[in-house]
C-alpha cells in the first residue's frame, strides 16, 4: 500500500505535469537565439511548453515573442511586468481554462485563439484581434481596470462562443475598446457588447452582430448615475445584424448609422479610416484612452449614458436605464472566476490469497487498500496554489510483524484511516511550498475473535508537514521537510497483564503505566535527485526524527525509575541508483540498486527483575539494508498503460547493542543480540480494461536471530504468502 499511496500523492502534487487541469509553468526568459515560442532557450525550464502547461510572461523578460506554437494549454498569463508584444504566428492555439492580459500587447494576426473559459483584459494589457478568430467559453471577454480591446485588422476578423447555444459576455468595464477594421468585427453567440459608463470607447464601428442571445440588446451602455445630462452622443457606423437580433439598442446618447458599403481592404479609403498610414493597434493600447487618429466619434468621451429598447435607425430614443452600482455584471465575471477546478483521484487495490507464517498455514484472506483524492484550484486562491484533500483506507487481513514498542509483534488483522489536506504553493520558477496536516488511526487485532477498536495498541496519529522543493535542474530538484507528529495509543494501560512472568515479576519495567507510548515526534529531512553516471539516476536523503515520551521514566540500575524521560533520536541514510534502458521499440527496463543505513539512540534502559538483570541503552540500533530492483514494461497495443513485471531482493541486519541474547529458559547469554533479515518479492501487472489491472504477488521473507527468548518480542520466524487482485485507478 506505500507504493500505492506513494504513487497517488506524486500524481496529485505531480499532476501539473499530465493534466489539463493543473499544469506545469513555464516562464518566458527571452534567452534564446530567435524570439520564436520553439526556441527551448526561451524559457526557464529549458522545455517548449506543452499540452495542459501554465505560460507567463512576466518580470523574467520583457523580449518579444513569436508564438509559433500550435498547442493546447491549461492557463496563458501576461502579467503588468510584461512590456513585450506576444504575436501569434501559430495556425491555432488552444487555452483550456482563463487568458489573462495584464501587461504587454498580444496580436492574434490571422490565427485562431480559443479560450475555454474567459478573456481578460487589463490594467496596462493590450489584446488586438486584428484578422483573427477569437472563441471563448461562457463567462467571455472582460476589459476593465484600463485595459484595452482592439480589431484593426483588413479582413473580417472574428468573436465566437465555443458552444452552439451557450452565449458568452462582452464587457467593458473601466477600459478601453477600439473596433475599427474596416472588413468588419463579428460578435456571434454573444449576450450582446456592453459598455459601462466608465469605458473608453476610441471607436466602435462596423460590427455585425450575429446569433444574439434571446431577449438581449445588441449594445447596451449604462450610464453613471446623476449624469446623464452631460454625456455625449455615440455614433455607431455600420453595425450590421441578422434575424436573431430583436434588440439593436439607441438612445439621445448613443446613434445607429445606416452601415455603409464595406471598404475594400488595402484601399486608401481604408487607410484613412484607419486614421494615418502608420497607425498600428499597438499605438492605440499606449494611448489608452486618447482618440484614435481618425474615427469619427465625437470627441472620443466616456460613454456615460445607456442604450436600451428596440429602436430603427432614425426612431426616438427611449428613456435612459440607470447604471447597477456595482457593476453586476463584473460581480457575475468575478462569481465565475471565483469557480473551483476540481481534479479527483481514485485509487482501489484488492488483493485475495493465502499467507503462511512459520510452518502454520493460514486461511484465506484479502487486502484492501482505498485512496481517494481531489486536487483543487482556485482562483481566490491564485494560480500558484493547488489543495489536495487526501482519503485513505487500508484492511489487511493477512499475519504481519510490526514493531512498535521496541521490537516485532504479531498482528492478525490491521486495518486503519487517514485523512489530509496537503497543498501546494508555487513561489517561483524552482520553487515550491508544501504544507499539510492530517490524522490517522489504525486498529490492530493480535487475535481473531478480538473487536475492532479495542486493540491494546490501536492508535491515533495527528500531525502537520511542511515541505520546500527546489527543481534547480528540471526534472532533478531537492527537497526540505520538517513533521510533527502525536502518536497516542488510545487503549493502552498497562503492558504488565502480558510482560510479567509466572510470579508475577515485571519483565520490563519502563513499558509499565498509563500511556507510557505515547510520543511526541518531531522530523527533519533531505531528499534529492540527481542524473547519474551511465545514463542512470540516483534518489537519497537523510532524515532524524526526535521521539519525545513524556509519560515514559528512564528505568534507573536499581530498577526504580528516575527523574528523566524516554528520548530517542533516529537517524536514517538511504539513496538508490536506477538505470532506465530501452530493449526494443516495446519492451523497457528499469534496474536499480538501493541501500540504508538506520541508527536508533535512546536515554532508555530496561530492567528483568526475574532475573535482576539492568541492560543499558535496551532500545539502542544500528541497521543495514540493500536490495536490488528489476523491472520490465511491455507496452501494447490500445492501452494506455503496460504489462508490469517487477523482482525485487532485499538482505538487512540490525544490531541490538544495549540487548543481551538469551536462551529459550530466559537465562542471559552475555553476547548482543542481532537479526538479520531476507525478503524477495515478484510481481505482474496486468492492464485488462480502462483504468483496471490484474495484479497477483508473490513474496517470501524470513528473518534470524540468536536471541531464542521470544516471550517479549519476535525475533525469528518465516512468511510466505501469493495474492492476486485488481487495482482500478481513475
Amino acid at each position: 500500500m506505500k507504493r500505492l499511496k506513494k504513487t497517488a500523492v506524486l500524481f496529485l502534487l505531480a499532476a501539473f505535469c499530465c493534466s489539463p487541469a493543473f499544469a506545469a509553468t513555464a516562464r518566458w526568459t527571452g534567452k534564446g537565439e530567435t524570439e520564436k515560442a520553439s526556441d527551448a532557450k526561451n524559457w526557464r525550464s529549458g522545455k517548449v511548453p506543452g499540452k495542459g502547461d501554465y505560460v507567463i510572461f512576466g518580470q523574467l523578460s520583457s523580449r518579444n515573442c513569436e508564438w509559433d506554437l500550435a498547442v493546447t494549454l491549461y492557463y496563458f498569463s501576461m502579467r503588468r511586468e510584461y512590456k513585450g508584444n506576444v504575436r501569434i504566428d501559430a495556425r491555432a492555439l488552444t487555452i483550456t481554462e482563463n487568458m489573462n492580459i495584464e501587461g504587454g500587447m498580444l496580436d492574434l494576426q490571422t490565427a485562431s485563439l480559443s479560450v475555454g473559459r474567459r478573456l481578460y483584459v487589463g490594467r496596462k494589457g493590450a489584446f488586438d484581434l486584428s484578422n483573427g478568430t477569437l472563441t471563448v467559453g461562457p463567462t467571455g471577454i472582460l476589459v476593465d481596470a484600463g485595459g484595452t480591446f482592439l480589431s484593426t485588422g483588413e479582413s473580417t476578423a472574428r468573436i465566437m462562443s465555443a458552444k452552439r447555444n451557450k452565449y458568452y459576455k462582452f464587457v467593458v468595464g473601466k477600459g478601453n475598446i477600439a473596433l475599427s477594421n474596416p472588413a468588419g468585427t463579428e460578435v456571434s453567440g454573444s449576450q450582446g457588447v456592453t459598455l459601462y459608463s466608465k469605458a473608453k470607447v476610441l471607436q466602435a464601428d462596423y460590427v455585425n452582430v450575429k446569433q444574439l442571445k434571446p431577449g438581449k440588446s445588441a449594445v447596451k451602455v449604462y450610464a453613471a448615475p446623476g449624469k446623464k445630462k452631460q454625456a455625449e452622443v455615440l455614433e455607431l457606423k455600420g453595425w450590421t445584424f441578422d434575424e436573431t437580433v430583436k434588440k439593436q439598442s439607441g438612445s439621445q446618447f448613443a446613434r445607429l448609422s445606416p452601415a455603409p458599403e464595406p471598404i475594400p481592404a488595402g484601399t486608401a479609403e481604408a487607410a484613412a479610416q484607419q486614421g494615418q498610414p502608420g497607425y498600428t493597434g499597438a499605438e492605440a493600447a499606449l494611448t489608452a484612452g486618447a482618440q484614435v487618429p481618425g474615427t469619427q466619434t465625437p470627441g472620443a468621451a466616456r460613454i456615460e449614458t445607456a442604450i436600451v429598447g428596440t429602436l430603427p435607425v432614425g426612431a426616438a430614443p427611449l428613456a435612459v436605464e440607470e447604471e447597477e452600482v456595482p457593476f453586476a455584471a463584473m460581480e457575475e465575471y468575478e462569481k465565475a472566476s471565483a469557480r473551483a477546478k476540481f481534479q479527483p483521484y481514485l485509487a482501489i487495490q484488492f488483493n485475495g490469497g493465502q499467507h503462511f507464517f512459520q510452518s502454520q498455514q493460514g486461511d484465506l484472506s484479502g487486502n484492501l487498500n482505498v485512496l481517494a483524492s481531489v486536487a483543487v484550484k482556485h482562483e481566490k486562491l491564485g494560480p500558484d496554489w493547488t489543495l489536495v484533500p487526501v482519503l485513505s483506507s487500508q484492511y489487511q487481513g493477512t499475519k504481519q510483524i510490526t514493531d512498535l514498542v521496541g521490537g516485532g509483534t504479531l498482528f492478525q488483522e490491521r486495518m486503519s484511516h487517514s485523512l489530509a489536506l496537503r497543498s501546494v504553493h508555487q513561489m517561483g520558477p524552482d520553487w515550491k511550498f508544501k504544507p499539510s496536516i492530517g490524522y490517522k488511526r489504525e486498529f490492530l487485532k493480535e487475535t481473531r475473535d478480538e473487536d475492532w477498536g479495542g486493540g491494546l495498541f490501536d492508535y491515533s496519529r495527528p500531525g502537520f508537514s511542511l515541505e520546500l522543493e527546489h527543481a534547480y535542474s528540471d526534472p532533478f530538484s531537492l527537497s526540505f521537510g520538517y513533521d510533527f507528529y502525536h502518536i497516542g495509543f488510545v487503549n493502552y494501560r498497562s503492558l504488565e497483564s502480558i510482560i510479567n512472568d509466572s510470579q508475577g515479576n515485571s519483565m520490563a519495567r519502563e513499558l509499565a503505566g498509563e500511556s507510557v507510548l505515547n510520543s511526541y515526534n518531531h522530523s527533519l529531512s533531505f531528499f534529492g535527485t540527481l542524473k547519474g553516471p551511465w545514463r542512470s539516476y540516483a534518489e537519497g536523503g537523510v532524515a532524524a526524527t526526535l521521539r519525545l515520551f513524556p509519560d515514559q521514566h528512564v528505568v534507573a540500575r536499581s530498577g526504580s525509575y528516575n527523574y528523566g524521560t524516554r528520548r530517542d533520536l533516529s537517524s536514517q541514510l538511504f539513496a538508490s541508483l536506477k538505470f532506465p534502458r530501452e530493449l526494443s521499440s516495446s519492451w523497457k527496463a528499469v534496474g536499480g540498486v538501493r541501500a540504508s543505513l538506520g541508527n536508533n539512540s535512546s536515554n532508555q534502559n530496561s530492567y528483568d527483575a526475574q532475573r535482576f538483570k539492568y541492560l543499558a541503552n535496551y532500545y539502542d540500533s544500528l541497521s543495514f539494508k540493500a536490495g536490488v530492483d528489476l523491472n520490465f514494461y511491455r507496452k501494447l497495443a490500445k492501452e494506455d498503460r503496460p504489462l508490469e513485471l517487477s523482482f525485487s531482493a532485499t538482505l538487512g541486519r540490525m544490531n541490538y547493542n544495549g540487548r543481551e541474547t538469551q536462551a529459550a529458559s530466559g537465562l542471559y547469554r552475555g553476547s548482543k543480540v542481532y537479526q538479520n533479515e531476507a525478503v524477495v518479492g515478484l510481481g505482474l501487472s496486468y492492464p485488462i480494461a480502462p483504468h483496471f489491472r490484474w495484479t497477483s504477488q508473490f513474496g517470501y521473507g524470513r528473518q534470524t536471530s540468536n536471541q531464542d527468548f521470544e516471550k517479549l518480542y519476535k525475533y525469528n520466524f518465516s512468511t510466505t504468502n501469493y495474492k492476486f487482485g485488481f487495482t482500478y485507478e481513475y
